[in-house]
């Protein structure tokens, strides 16, 4: 992987992809009453921090827990809100988390390598909320990857996000994925909002390398995309028409997604 990489690097989003599937296999970090797991890969020059996404009847309430909590609140009056299902499952293991990374303390840590941060559906949002937690701790985030992640916060949490770390996050999304459009609509005066930038792979192009994938698309593209794929699953099937969006956020999607697109990197 690159610790390098200042854009969206498709080695590092491979790397990221497969570590988020594999979050849902094995963990070493875990809390039993919320049902939240996190495996941490150490390499020489660096950590993956993977999250697990939604895999249990405990994880979907989590997810429904949609009510928001103030994560921070500015000496103007304004107040980053968050998920409150996503913030009670992050503090459930963050202290585990900063120490099997080598210390809850900054003087106890010593040769703290990069972050890569990851994680799939409820893992992308526990990833957003991890990253600007060890950010705000003096971890040094390389970078930030998420997979058919649902919106985390307000409009708030997003400038304060963005400011932090959008230009290092990547929130990838494949083809009519349904969850990484929820909206999150509490109030329409405070909606919740994505951080970072958006990866949008789409349903009408055909995937062979990286530029197919299409960085903070206007509206009417994504619009274009979702249109030829509902009627692409139409013409096959009614039955998947309607299962379409749901069956798109599986996380081998995105997996096979990345992989087909690095062919040129893995071709001498």
């Amino acid at each position: 992987m690159n610790v390098n990489s200042k854009s969206f690097d498709l080695v590092n989003a491979l790397t990221c992809a497969r570590a988020s599937a594999d979050a849902y296999q094995r963990d070493n970090i875990r809390d039993e009453a919320t049902d939240t797991h996190c495996l941490i890969s150490e390499e020489s020059d660096y950590f993956v921090v993977a999250f697990r996404g939604s895999a249990s009847i405990r994880n979907w309430i989590t997810d429904a827990e949609f009510e928001r909590v103030t994560l921070v609140s500015g000496v103007d009056g304004t107040s980053s809100k968050v998920h409150r299902g996503f913030c009670r499952a992050l503090n459930s293991i963050l202290e585990q988390l900063m120490a099997k990374l080598g210390g809850c303390s900054f003087f106890e840590r010593q040769n703290t390598k990069p972050l890569f941060i990851t994680g799939h559906s409820l893992g992308g949002a526990l990833a957003i909320l991890a990253a600007l937690e060890l950010q705000r701790n003096r971890w040094l985030i390389a970078q930030v990857y998420t997979f058919g992640q649902p919106r985390v916060g307000n409009g708030d949490f997003r400038r304060r996000y963005d400011a932090a770390l959008g230009d290092r996050t990547f929130r990838v999304v494949y083809q009519e994925d349904i969850v990484a459009r929820i909206p999150h609509l509490p109030s329409w005066s405070d909606a919740y909002r994505h951080v970072g930038n958006e990866v949008f792979i789409p349903s009408d192009v055909p995937i062979h390398c990286a530029d197919d994938f299409l960085i903070n698309p206007s509206l009417w593209r994504l619009l274009l995309s979702d249109a030829w794929g509902i009627y692409r699953a139409f013409i096959v099937s009614k039955f998947q028409a309607a299962l379409d969006p749901m069956l798109d956020h599986h996380v081998h999607n995105y997996v096979a997604a990345l992989w087909r697109a690095s062919d040129e990197i893995r071709t001498p």
